[in-house]
């Protein structure tokens, strides 16, 4: 079993519709709704409502405002493309209590794998790409449960809920898989993902959360 090649990718339209194709980029491989992150140089980013759709990437940007009560459902989510110098909404992010579509929303952002897996694809968040610490304050400042990152599996299926409440992100003590089973044969992954900011929360500087994909292949 070869290692399979993954990559990933978002949904910039209001269609909650899966990605058809694979992910190569050729032509007629992708939905016209599916875009690949570049992993190497765009960036999840979750902003307040007054970011706009096709923003430039070097103009202002407007962080998520800390409430004076409760908690915030981070308004909008946006991949910083950086190849086309714009902020590109993902309006079905999150749920019904953020800024855009979000809700009961399948087909948000995807994993595709190009071949099967020896173990379940899991989605991790870590302080940075070292993976050696998940303490950032974004990630719970070393209580899992207080990370700001919920996501949800919707491979198989839908939230269930227009208000889901998600699993808190934070290293391997705290992640989601991506599926039920090890991966047989090539297939699309898909989750949502939204930011909560409670009113007691204190900001980190300079922080550099990732996104991790980990999984077995022999």
């Amino acid at each position: 079993m070869a290692k399979p090649n993954t990559t990933f990718l978002y949904n910039n339209t209001a269609n909650d519709g899966a990605n058809s194709g694979n992910a190569s980029g050729g032509a007629g491989d992708l939905s016209s709704n599916w875009v690949v992150i570049d992993l190497a140089n765009d960036k999840l980013m979750f902003l307040d409502s007054q970011q706009n759709d096709g923003d430039a990437r070097t103009g202002a940007k407007y962080p998520v405002i800390i409430p004076d009560s409760g908690d915030l459902e981070a308004p909008k989510t946006f991949v910083d493309d950086y190849s086309a110098g714009v902020f590109d909404q993902v309006p079905l992010a999150g749920t019904t209590a953020g800024g855009q579509n979000g809700g009961d929303t399948q087909y948000v952002f995807a994993v595709y794998f190009d071949g099967p897996t020896a173990g379940i694809p899991y989605l991790e968040a870590w302080d940075d790409n070292t993976h050696a610490a998940a303490n950032d304050a974004f990630l719970g400042a070393g209580t899992p449960a207080d990370s700001t990152l919920k996501a949800i599996t919707t491979t198989n299926g839908s939230p269930g809920a227009a208000t889901w409440a998600g699993t808190p992100l934070a290293g391997e003590t705290s992640r989601i898989s991506l599926d039920t089973a090890a991966l047989a044969a090539a297939k699309n992954l898909y989750f949502n993902i939204k930011q909560v900011v409670p009113s007691t929360f204190t900001p980190e500087e300079n922080s550099a959360v990732v996104l991790t994909l980990r999984y077995l292949y022999s």
